[in-house]
Formats: C-alpha cells, structure tokens, sequence
C-alpha cells in the first residue's frame, strides 16, 4: 500500500494474503452488506488489527474513519467531535500505525534511554491516566512502551521511566511543564532540582486532547511553554482535538500547527448538544430527600450497571459516597494513589457506584456506565452535556436523571440549549420498590432445595391454622420480612420526602387569576385572604378549612409543603405529613374550631365544588411562578387515586 506522498506501508506477505481472502469473501457475499468505516478498509496492519477485535471494535466510528488516511499520512489536524464520539482513538490508531509500520518507523529512536516519539496532553490527572491505561493495551504487542506523567504522585517513578526510555509520554500540562522546564525532582522541587529533562528533540507526534478544557483550568501558558520546547515544529506532527473552538485554541491551532493543517468538524455550526443515546430524566427533590431517594433510583435505572453521582462540592461528594451502600467518592482531595485504585475497583466492579466531582470525571470513558445521577442541575449547560455524556458512549444506550428543588432550581435553559426533551418523572415509590424486592424474594424463595420444607412444615401449618389471615397474605408478609420491609412508607411526588403524601385539590372552575398571585406576603389567617386577594393559597384555605361541616386546624394547613397550582388553574397540589393526612381527610366539627367570620369567605366563591384526592400519579401542574412541568410514574405503575372527598356549594 501506498501513503499520499508515495511512501510504501510496510505489509508482511501474510498480511498481504489476509487482505486478498478478506476482499473475496465479501465480493463471493452479494447479500452481506459493506461496513464502509470496517477495520479491513483502512492502513491498519494485522497485529494491531488483532487487538482491536480482542476488544470488540470491528469498525471505526466517523471520526476515527476521517482522520484515519490524514493522520497517516502527515499532516497536522484539528479535530471537533462531541462528547463520547471516539476522539481518543481517533489519534491513537494512526500513531500506532505509523509508528510500528508507517512513516515514522524508521526515524524513531529505539533502545534504552531513547527520547518519546510521542507526546499527549491531557487537562486532567484522570484522563492521563485513561489515555495511558489504552495505550498500554496496544503498545504491549506492538514493542512500545508508554509512560504517564502527573501530578500527584512522586517524581522519582516516572523518572526511572523517562531514564529507560519510552516512546509514547502522556501527561498533564502541569508536571511535564516542570520536567521539561526543570527536569525530575526528588522528594522536594524546592530542596533539589536534576537537571535531566524530557528529550522532546526526537518527537514526531504532539497531541492536545481536550484543548478547550485546558483553557478553561486555566493551562494556557503552561500549553504554550511546552510546545515551545520543540525546536525544529516542521519535523513534528500536531494533532488538536476540542470539542468547542475558543479564541485561544485557535491561536494554538494558527501558532503551532502547519499553514497547511487539516480540520475535520463533526459538529460544524451546531452548539453542543446532549447524546441522543442518553434518556434525559428531571426528578424533583428537596436537598434533604436526596440521601432516600438515590438508592431507589439506582435500583430502577441502573440496570445492575454502574452509576456515577455528580456532587457540586468535595464535601458532598464525601458524604453522599458514606450514606450510599459500597459507593466511592472521586475529587481532588483524595491522595492520588487512592483514586487510581477507587477508578481500578469502579472499572472492574469491585463496587458500581461512583460519587464524583465534575473535575475529577471528566472526560472518563468507562464501559457500561448505565446511569448518571445529577444532585443539582449544574450551573451551565456544557457541564450538563459532559456530565450525561458519560453514559450512551461507543453507540450504546443509557440514563441521566438530574435532580432539582422545584422552588429553586430552573433548568429550562438546559433543556433549550443541549437540545433534549426533559422526561418528567416522580422518584419511585416506596411501594413500587417494595414490589420489586418482593419478586426478588419470591424468586430466592424458588431456589431453596424442597428437603427443607419438612422441617419447617409443622410450623407454617400451625401459622396457618392460628391465623385470620389468608395463606396468601401470610405469604405476602413472609416475602416482606425477607426484603426488608416491615412498614411502606409514603413519599412526596413533589419534593421527594418521605413520609409526606401529595394531595390533590380540585375544584369546578379557575380559582385564581395571575395578577393575583402576585400577592408578596403570605397569608397568615382566614380573614387575611380577604384582605389580599384571591390567591392561590387561598384556594386551599377555603377547600381544607371549610369542607362540608368539618373545619381543619389553622396550623395543619399552614403545614403543607409545596403548594402548586394545577395548568388549568382548577386546582392546587400540595404535600401533607403522612401523621396528619387523616385529619386533613376527616377534620374537625365546625362549632369546636370555626367562627362565623371565616365562613363568609365562602360567599366568594358560591358554587363551587372543591375534590382532595391522595394521588400517586399527577398529570400535569404548573408552579407559581408558571414554569409549567409534569410529573408521572413509570408506564407500569397503575394511577391510583384513593380518599376522594367532595364539598357541595359553599
């Protein structure tokens, strides 16, 4: 084979056979269909070829296949691909290629101590090492070895590395700057200082992945300086990667990358978007409820997959990995050495659960990410799109569920500009978990050899007898002891919390006008929602204080907690304490509790007719504010509606 300025690829005969058997079995298959970007279209030599298939990869995905030929061949490219899209290999298998069989074979140096050939620049300590861990699959049965360089961890290590000789480096802009600026140091910079640089005097390939994220942590000079190092740039191949095109990524693209540069963009005009091989869910939750209702998410949507939780904060990232059953926290105030071997366990599932600052995971490429946990949406919306683009990677399918405080978050300007459509859903109910847990038992229960049931017959027979309970619901209570559940607590569909109920409350016609919502204070007793206005608590006054002949203590109403209102204005929903539902439902008799002042509210609003019901399913409300949203159960679980009560005109 021949490269694009004419130089030959370095195929065996056997190789060259393999080819030739490869083009007649699909010229002999009319009915099999070509995979234009397969393994066997490109310069891709049988060793390497080998060890892609060990891996499952039988084709390139689209930016690996339009850089392919261009990298081969020599020339410098910028390259923008979205999150997920294969950048890494991308760079990675030209350079292995031209390495080992290409262009670049011949005048790389080999043998001990020799300079890299290869130098990679990565934003973060966790990507470095990544980058590293996949280099190290192929260069093993390529004859390359392959170094990392960090901060972090000590020097000396990585010293001995560099001294024996490695021919592809990747790092942190941060620690090969001072190696390349000062040379490795032992035990402290500022006590001793070796004066053994990195040789970048024999480099053929530079390569800067993820350009845009090192702008924004701030590697600008660092970037600069060690580019800079390389002397004589035209003998050297640069190769930039970005997601997004900033000012300064431009100026290292016109600086250091040849006038005759190649671009390959994948996203073009387009903004950033979120995958479209990501579910994207938004659930509401207080900040107290999250600790309760995270477990319950990963038992719904994790698949038995691993799941990674994104905290704002190091110390949340800490507490939360401590509550959750065999979590682990990621950030930067780990040591070092124990976040290679928290990210080693949550690779080789050791634990599925991985509690993580957004720094800390980004750009992490882990296989079979099933769901993403979100505690709070983040503050813009690129963070969003690489934060649920850690699941949905090489083609695959997955779930991101941001959690929000209805009353402050607002998460519509992520909705608009990552360009998905927010499934609105309530956190699963305890009873529906509880449902689950049961057929788990129940199928434990089907694996217990039948030799025991003699000895436990006597006793089951004689429970059966003395009970007043059917076998059935005996049965049914056995399963719940054997999954935990000895009581079914209740959860708010609003906020999350449990042992709160969501009520419904509707009545016959619109209960309020917009202008009246604007009321500034809240309303302290009856008589005040005569003085101002008719507003939207007031509703719920009038339903829950004057209810046929009942009357509900001030202070029970004043109790509930997220107050919405219904998108056709008919109704409100709010949450009650579980402890107070009966009462809300039964109330009080009027002449123990009510005067005859608050009873001429109802003058206002002659016939209308006022319905609470204890939902567990709410099709649509709107808030105060008016950002309209939905909330709903999983398809499976039925809509139940239960404890409906009416009142006739007031």
């Amino acid at each position: 084979m021949q490269f694009g300025d004419g130089r030959a690829h370095e195929f065996s005969e056997e190789e060259e056979e393999e080819e030739e058997e490869e083009k007649m079995r699909f010229d002999n298959d009319s009915e099999r269909e070509e995979d234009p970007n397969a393994l066997t279209k490109f310069r891709i030599s049988k060793a390497l070829r080998e060890t892609l298939k060990d891996k499952g990869i039988e084709s390139l995905f689209p930016i690996q296949a339009m850089t392919f030929n261009t990298i081969l061949d020599g020339s410098d490219l910028v390259g923008r691909a979205r999150t997920g899209q294969g950048k890494t290999l991308a760079f990675m298998l030209p350079i292995l290629e031209s390495l080992t069989n290409g262009p670049a074979k011949t005048s790389r140096k080999t043998g001990y101590g020799r300079p890299p050939s290869v130098l990679v620049l990565l934003p973060t300590r966790e990507l470095a090492t990544q980058v590293f861990s996949d280099f190290e699959i192929y260069d093993g049965s390529l004859g390359l070895k392959c170094c990392c360089l960090y901060g972090g961890s000590p020097y000396q290590p990585q010293q001995i590395q560099l001294k024996r000789g490695a021919d592809i480096v990747v790092g942190t802009p941060g620690r090969i700057k001072h190696v390349a600026t000062y040379g490795a140091c032992k035990l402290d910079v500022q006590d001793h200082i070796d004066r053994q640089t990195i040789d970048l005097s024999a480099l053929k390939f530079r390569v800067l992945d993820e350009a845009d994220e090192m702008l924004r942590m701030g590697f600008v000079e660092d970037v600069e300086l060690i580019l800079g190092k390389v002397e004589d740039a035209s003998r050297v191949q640069t190769l930039l990667f970005s997601a997004t095109l900033p000012e300064w990524v431009k100026h290292i693209a016109a600086k250091f990358l040849k006038q005759d540069k190649k671009t390959t963009d994948l996203v073009g005009n387009e903004k950033m978007k979120a995958s479209t091989n990501v579910r994207h869910i938004v659930l509401p939750c207080s900040g107290s409820a999250r600790s309760q209702i995270i477990p319950d998410i990963i038992h719904c949507y994790s698949s038995g997959g691993r799941t990674i939780i994104f905290t704002e904060t190091k110390d949340s990232a800490s507490t939360l990995a401590g509550l959750l059953p065999g979590a682990r926290a990621l950030h930067g105030d780990i040591q070092q050495a124990t976040r290679e071997v928290t990210l080693s366990g949550f690779r080789s599932g050791k634990f599925s659960t991985l509690v993580a600052t957004n720094v800390a995971a980004r750009g992490l490429d882990i296989d079979d990410v099933q769901l993403i946990i979100q505690c709070e949406p983040p503050r813009d919306v690129e963070a969003y799109i690489h934060r649920s683009g850690r699941t949905g990677r090489a083609g695959k399918t997955g779930i991101a569920v941001m959690l929000y405080d209805p009353r402050k978050s607002n998460f519509s300007k992520i909705e608009r500009e990552s360009g998905v459509k927010f499934e609105h859903m309530s956190a699963p109910q305890p009873a529906d978990i509880a449902k689950v847990a049961g057929a788990e038992a129940a199928e434990k229960i089907a694996e217990i050899s039948d030799r025991v049931i003699p000895v436990f017959k006597d006793v089951a027979e004689e429970l059966v007898k003395s009970s007043v309970l059917s076998p059935a619901e005996l049965l049914a209570k056995a399963l719940a002891k054997i999954a935990g559940y000895t009581e079914i607590k209740s959860r708010s569909l609003l906020t999350s919390m449990e042992n709160y109920v969501t009520v419904l409350l509707e009545c016959g016609k619109p209960i309020y006008t917009p202008s009246m919502l604007n009321s500034s204070r809240g309303i302290d007793t009856i008589t005040d929602t005569k003085r101002q206005g008719y507003t939207a608590r007031m509703v719920v006054w009038i339903g829950l204080f004057v209810k046929s002949d009942k009357f509900l203590p001030e202070e029970k109403v004043e109790s509930i907690r997220g107050l919405s209102l219904t998108a056709d204005g008919k109704g409100a929903v709010f949450d009650v304490a579980t402890e107070d539902l009966d009462q809300f439902i039964a109330g009080y008799p009027v002449e123990e509790e009510a005067g005859e002042e608050d009873f001429q509210i109802g003058g206002m609003i002659d016939s209308l007719e006022v319905v609470v019901v204890v939902v567990e399913e709410v099709a649509r409300i709107t808030t105060v504010d008016g950002e309209a949203f939905s909330i709903s159960l999983p398809d499976q679980t039925l809509l139940n509606l239960s404890k409906i009560w009416h009142v006739r005109g007031i």
